[in-house]
């Protein structure tokens, strides 16, 4: 059973994480290349795209928030570590254990609250000011970065839970 599910995770997670990737490769050449033609067509032909860089800031709000769940994957993000370091190993695996569930009870609500947000503002119908585009959609990266973010978070604490209980050791998720 544990091996259909692991075999199962692992093409999961592999898949996700070439979605992940390939979004952000993309989302940021996108803006990148958006914004070069900006450019030339400023100040050679003196014929801007109005709605380039509200257009790219709106981008990289996605790939922040989708990046969020790549880096959360490599346990990427900034963290204190002298606690853990002097922790004895066990002692560090349930310090692991409940950083884990704290981020997951954070990215819930997180993905709870920026859900009811992202729903007001396409209930009040704002639009982009350039391009007037639906707003909503620009708030979309906050609720879908914190499923994935989510996703992610619980996909480690399996990890943690079951390594520890396959090899009978701690995980060196701190060194």
């Amino acid at each position: 059973m544990l091996g259909t599910i692991a075999r199962w995770g692992g093409r999961l997670d592999a898949a996700l994480s070439f979605a992940e990737l390939a979004f952000i490769g993309l989302a940021m050449a996108f803006p990148s290349l958006l914004l070069f033609v900006n450019v030339v067509l400023r100040y050679v032909f003196l014929a801007p795209i109005s709605w380039a860089e509200e257009l790219s800031i709106y981008v990289i709000i996605w790939i922040v928030f989708v990046g969020g769940s790549a880096i959360v994957r490599r346990r990427g993000h900034l963290a204190i570590d002298l606690l853990p370091k002097a922790l004895p190993p066990p002692a560090r695996r349930s310090l692991m254990i409940v950083v884990l569930m704290a981020s997951l009870g954070f990215f819930a609500v997180f993905c709870y609250y920026s859900g009811l947000h992202t729903l007001r503002v396409q209930a009040s119908g704002q639009v982009t000011p350039n391009m007037l585009a639906p707003m909503w959609l620009t708030y979309l990266a906050m609720p879908v970065g914190s499923v994935l973010m989510f996703l992610r978070t619980a996909q480690l604490l399996w990890r943690v839970i079951m390594d520890e209980a396959a090899a009978g050791q701690v995980p060196h998720f701190y060194e």
